[in-house]
C-alpha cells in the first residue's frame, strides 16, 4: 500500500484525511461500493458499509473490510485487492 498516484487511480470522491487535510480519493464511491458488495448477502452487505463508513470517518487512506470469507483492500476509496481467509 502506498501513497495516491493520480497515474493509477482516478479520484471519484473526496474527503478530510486523519489530519483533517483535503484530500482526493479519500471515500469509496456508490458505484465502487455495490461493484465490491455484488454477489454478498445483505447482511454481510451492512457490515462491509459499516466498515467503510468507520475508515473514512477516520480519515483512513487504506484499510481493509473484511466479510465472512475473506478481506478487500481498499486504497483511496477504490479496492486494489483481495483475499480468502
Amino acid at each position: 500500500m502506498g501513497d495516491f498516484d493520480p497515474r493509477k487511480h482516478t479520484a471519484q470522491e473526496a474527503g478530510y484525511n486523519a489530519q483533517d487535510k483535503y484530500v482526493r480519493g479519500l471515500k469509496m464511491s456508490a458505484t465502487a461500493f455495490q461493484n465490491m458488495v455484488a454477489g454478498h448477502s445483505s447482511e454481510e452487505e451492512a457490515g462491509m458499509r459499516k466498515q467503510v463508513d468507520e475508515a473514512e470517518a477516520a480519515g483512513l487512506r487504506n484499510y481493509q473490510v473484511k466479510h465472512p470469507r475473506g478481506y478487500y483492500t481498499i486504497e483511496n476509496g477504490i479496492v486494489i485487492g483481495s483475499g480468502m481467509g
